[in-house]
């Protein structure tokens, strides 16, 4: 069975909730970019981090199989496509998050004024 300590299944699970959260919240193209930069950044981004993962298990199981790859398609040779299209997505994501960054920002609204009477105003 595969398992993870609970407390940092628990953790990843908070923590991607809170991204979420975050984009839903979002009043910015910019707070939304954030997030994405979180998702896809190159080195410490959730999604190369994951594809790491991934490249590891798929060579780490092709070395305890003893097997070569390529003899048969199966898989663990699947992996490598899965990897490839991980990496486009992350590229993807960026760019959407390059033009979110580049998007202009809403003006704040000012706050309501309050009107004078008629009478107060002079000539």
């Amino acid at each position: 069975m595969l398992s993870v300590p609970n407390g940092d299944r628990d953790a990843a699970r908070r923590y991607l909730g809170h991204l979420a959260e975050r984009v839903a919240a979002a009043e910015s193209s910019s707070q939304v970019a954030e997030v994405l930069t979180e998702i896809a950044a190159p080195v410490n981004g959730l999604l190369p981090l994951t594809r790491e993962v991934v490249v590891r298990a798929a060579l780490a199981a092709r070395a305890l199989e003893g097997t070569p790859p390529g003899d048969e398609p199966d898989h663990i040779d699947r992996l490598g496509d899965i990897t490839h299209s991980m990496s486009m997505a992350a590229r993807v994501i960026l760019h959407a998050r390059n033009q979110a960054a580049r998007a202009p920002q809403k003006a704040p609204t000012p706050p309501p004024s309050t009107p004078q009477p008629p009478g107060s105003r002079r000539r």
